[in-house]
């Protein structure tokens, strides 16, 4: 169920993998390859080059037919040029609607990265569901293994999780936009990281109102767009 992140997060996470259902038709409802280490990607950023045939099968049945499952899987494992030249000669052997793309998304995505960033991260459940979509937006575009991961490439992925095993939420919004360090400034990814501070600072202000609200105890969040705390 895709009721562990608020809409506003799935909303910013499929605008920036796919703009919009328009631009999404004309460009990703077909093998792209986004560059770089990437491989074959279709949906909403679906990444097969780091899926196994498992997954992928996992991921799409029921919502694709088996001929096109096949041919995702066949893009398995690719990455790098290799994707590229998968892409150059099959981008077209597949075609998946803007609705299937959601579904899979809403259905199978959602709840997949969710739990990758609890199993990284302490104290997910202290959060809003506003401010858990911006880390899962996060890991989404970045890998999991964001939080942990050595080297000065992921030193901020690396403080966010100390901060959220201290509780130490503020702090958040701060380390990423530190990321933006990473790439061209005004670039889609350093406008990401901006997009995704925000959004994790607006799941802050929501907690902040509801804490004070008369008749409320603070408890976990619950329901996908509705910031609600248990009596």
């Amino acid at each position: 169920m895709a009721d562990l992140i608020s809409q506003d997060a799935i909303d910013l996470i499929v605008r920036e993998e796919d703009s919009d259902k328009a631009y999404y038709e004309r460009h990703y409802q077909h093998f792209e390859w986004p560059q770089g280490a990437s491989g074959p990607t279709v949906g909403i950023g679906y990444d097969c080059g780091y899926c196994t045939p498992q997954e992928i099968d996992a991921d799409w049945s029921g919502i694709l037919d088996p001929t096109r499952i096949a041919v995702l899987v066949r893009a398995c494992g690719l990455r790098g040029e290799a994707a590229h030249r998968f892409v150059r000669a099959h981008g077209r052997d597949v075609t998946i609607s803007w609705d299937e793309a959601m579904l899979e998304f809403t259905t199978r995505e959602v709840p997949k990265w969710v739990a990758r960033v609890k199993a990284y991260l302490k104290n997910t459940d202290k959060l809003s569901p506003t401010s858990l979509g911006a880390l899962v937006s996060l890991a989404y575009n970045r890998g999991a293994g964001v939080f942990v991961d050595p080297g000065a490439r992921y030193a901020e992925g690396r403080a966010i999780r100390a901060h959220m095993a201290a509780g130490n939420f503020a702090a958040i919004p701060h380390d990423i936009l530190s990321m933006q360090r990473l790439w061209p400034r005004g670039g889609d990814l350093w406008r990401r990281r901006a997009h995704e501070a925000a959004l994790f600072e607006r799941g802050l202000s929501i907690a902040a109102a509801l804490i004070s609200a008369p008749g409320r105890t603070p408890g976990k969040f619950l329901t996908i767009g509705v910031e609600g705390w248990t009596k």
